[in-house]
């Protein structure tokens, strides 16, 4: 079922999203397969990540530990079915090989704190969706940052090295270079590490 929202950016249309966002879940290879069956995409986009007890970044995890992984494999096996040959997954930089990139410091606090749990789920999602053979881009921005501007975004050769330990990278510049990345053949097959 298609459903249209005109003014869903609105205070009443921001509820009625997420009522929406409650019929389904990528939880649910079921859910997922019906997403594609009404409309097949060309390429998705996963902007997941996984609920913690607060807005802290170090807060509790209240998900199960494979909910980007699992939601992934979900969305990968649907996409096979349908033809879908190609997916844009926001991660975080440190994910993967750009781990060793990260400074020490960082490293000690992402390793010690409830931030590698959602590091392990990543890190799960990184390694089967490249095992699995469809066409990816997984996006690895810094830091993310609350921003009205959408402030150009720099690219970091090698997996980030030599990036600042405090840099950052705005929501908005992100979404705008997950679209780029979508709709643009030139980070086929990569693992961009991106700040602002």
């Amino acid at each position: 079922m298609h459903i249209l929202v005109i003014g869903g950016s609105g205070r009443t249309g921001k509820l009625v999203l997420d009522e929406l966002q409650h019929q389904g879940t990528p939880t649910k290879l079921e859910d997922v397969r019906e997403a594609f069956q009404s409309n097949i995409p060309d390429v998705v986009v996963v902007t997941l990540n996984a609920p913690r007890a607060s807005d802290s970044p170090f807060a509790a995890p209240i998900s199960p530990p494979r909910l980007m992984a699992d939601c992934n494999a979900n969305i990968v096996n649907a996409m096979k079915e349908f033809g879908v040959h190609k997916i844009v997954i926001l991660q975080a930089f440190g994910v993967g090989t750009s781990w060793d990139n990260m400074s020490c410091i960082l490293q000690l606090l992402m390793s010690k704190s409830n931030m590698r749990y959602q590091y392990d789920d990543h890190n799960q999602t990184d390694r089967e969706v490249r095992e699995s053979g469809v066409n990816f881009v997984f996006v690895r921005p810094a830091r993310l940052v609350e921003s009205t501007d959408g402030a150009a975004v720099r690219e970091w050769p090698n997996e980030g090295k030599g990036m600042s330990m405090m840099a950052s990278c705005s929501r908005r510049s992100v979404a705008h270079f997950l679209v780029r990345a979508a709709t643009e053949k030139t980070w086929d097959g990569t693992a961009p590490v991106i700040t602002n």
